[in-house]
């Protein structure tokens, strides 16, 4: 960034003099793009505009000068001031130039000690190339970064992080419809404060521009017939340029990396990351999280349905399934009107979170928004549905999110173990949903172990092993079992004392049962 006329003003060399300002202080603000020692009258045709004179007071002594003159065309060729060092032969500034200068809003400077220019004009000069080094080698820093998120196709988070940190200012990209999609910066609940609201008065057009009443930095993003969301700096900017050249190297980035993953909605990507940060519990404050979601467009209601979709064959997760979910998903909600965020949380699964008028109103607008989604054609085949306990405050979104989570992880682990259910939901877990909350406790996996070994440690006893599965899927009824093995009652209750023999146990114990169930499920799911 240039020194002001107020910089050059202060360093020593200048001080040196005792300047005082008889003119023009309100403009001592403007950047000084050069320093020139100047005697001439007719100075005027050799400026470019931006630089700052200094004058031993040869033109302002000539008799011969119009010095109303003089100042006027000094200005008017784009020069930021005038610094005379005044001497025997100038002791003081004449009243015409002071008078024109005042008028003018021109800075006009007087040294009332003798000073030697060349170190005024070493140090000015040696700053504005220092900083104009500086300006290419963060120009080139910022290029450098960019083009890399751009090659490797960043998601809109990473884009956004990278330009707060090289502005230095809180970045947000949001779409037309003045939703804030993504975010980077802390003070969300300030900044992201009556977004939409405030969003509206920054109308800045087609290029980028400072606009609204709080001076927003704008940049569109997209090509220019098909914009599609804009970056902004939701506060006044200091440093203009640098700040611009970050915000519209960005924009560039998402627009180039949204092309070349053939147009795909960020504002989704953008939900997915929301979603993860309030899965992860990144963001927990009620004023904070509120901020973001009402940014982001999601309507505030009483109660929020949280509902997770387990999407293709459990353990080998499809990214393609994944995305085909979340149109379908997303599309569900347009058609419903719903301002729903939907993303995908992780590999397999894909979130979804909408507001309902009270917490009674979520079983019936769940089993809407789930008829109408089965109606999608792209949706994939055999998809889990859970839903959480509604949640009741936008902080409450990340435990029911892990709520979620749980269920449809637990069900995809035990897929047809488990009744088939429209949507699953914590109490239709029972004991496998606390045995899936415990699969990772070394003292379960040794229960099921002591429970099962006599089976398990011998290879040939596998069918031993079936056959306990369909006992206690048969809850011990013989003749349930012995129609499901399509056997008569006296080879299965041979089976059995075989069964029973090898455990070691009653299998008619309704105890050894229980714990034989445990320990089965517990094995499966592991």
């Amino acid at each position: 960034m240039d020194p002001t006329v107020a910089d050059v003003l202060a360093i020593a060399s200048v001080q040196a003099g005792d300047p005082r300002v008889r003119a023009g202080e309100q403009a001592l603000g403007e950047p000084v793009r050069w320093v020139h020692v100047s005697e001439i009258a007719n100075v005027a045709g050799t400026l470019q505009g931006g630089e700052l004179l200094l004058s031993t007071g040869i033109v302002a002594a000539d008799p011969g000068v119009d010095l109303v003159a003089y100042v006027t065309a000094l200005r008017d060729a784009g020069a930021r001031g005038l610094i005379v060092e005044l001497g025997p032969h100038l002791p003081a500034l004449p009243e015409p130039m002071v008078r024109t200068a005042r008028r003018l809003g021109f800075p006009l400077v007087e040294l009332r000690r003798t000073v030697r220019f060349v170190e005024i004009t070493e140090a000015v000069h040696a700053g504005i190339v220092n900083a104009q080094h500086e300006r290419l080698r963060f120009t080139q820093q910022v290029n450098e970064v960019f083009t890399t998120l751009t090659v490797e196709g960043a998601r809109a988070e990473e884009v956004l992080a990278q330009a707060g940190a090289l502005s230095g200012h809180p970045v947000v990209l949001e779409d037309l419809a003045h939703h804030a999609i993504a975010f980077s910066g802390t003070r969300v609940g300030e900044v992201l404060r009556d977004w939409e609201s405030r969003s509206r008065l920054a109308v800045a057009g087609g290029d980028t521009a400072v606009a609204g009443p709080e001076r927003w930095l704008c940049t569109p993003v997209g090509p220019r017939r098909g914009r599609w969301g804009r970056l902004v700096v939701p506060l006044a900017v200091a440093d203009l340029d640098r700040v611009t050249g970050v915000l519209e190297r960005a924009a560039a980035t998402l627009a180039i990396t949204r092309m070349l993953h053939g147009g795909k909605d960020i504002a989704l990507d953008a939900h997915g990351g929301m979603l993860r940060d309030l899965l992860t519990g990144q963001i927990t404050d009620e004023h904070a999280v509120g901020a973001r979601l009402r940014a982001i467009g999601l309507r505030v209601g009483r109660a929020y349905a949280v509902l997770v979709l387990a999407v293709g064959t459990p353990g080998a997760p499809s990214a393609d399934a994944d995305h085909a979910a979340l149109d379908a998903a997303a599309a569900t909600a347009r058609t419903q009107g719903r301002a729903a965020l939907t993303g995908v949380t992780a590999p397999g699964r894909v979130a979804i979170v909408f507001s309902c008028p009270a917490e009674t109103d979520e079983p019936a607008a769940v089993r809407s928004f789930l008829a109408a989604l089965s109606t999608q054609p792209r949706l994939p085949a055999g998809l889990i549905v859970a839903a959480a306990t509604p949640a009741t405050r936008f902080s409450g979104l990340s435990a029911a999110l892990e709520e979620a989570t749980h269920i449809a992880d637990a069900v995809a682990a035990d897929q047809g173990r488990v009744g088939a259910r429209e949507v699953y939901r914590t109490r239709d877990l029972g004991a496998r949903g606390l045995l899936w909350s415990l699969r990772a406790d070394p003292r379960l996996h040794q229960f099921a172990e002591l429970q099962l070994h006599p089976l398990l440690s011998r290879p040939a006893e596998q069918d031993l092993l079936e056959l306990l599965r369909s006992y206690l899927a048969a809850n011990g009824n013989v003749a349930v079992l012995a129609r499901a093995l399509h056997l008569s009652r006296p080879a299965v209750y041979a089976r059995l004392k075989r069964l029973s023999d090898v455990l070691g146990r009653d299998i008619a114990d309704a105890e050894t049962r229980v714990s034989l169930h445990l320990a089965v499920i517990a094995h499966d799911q592991a």
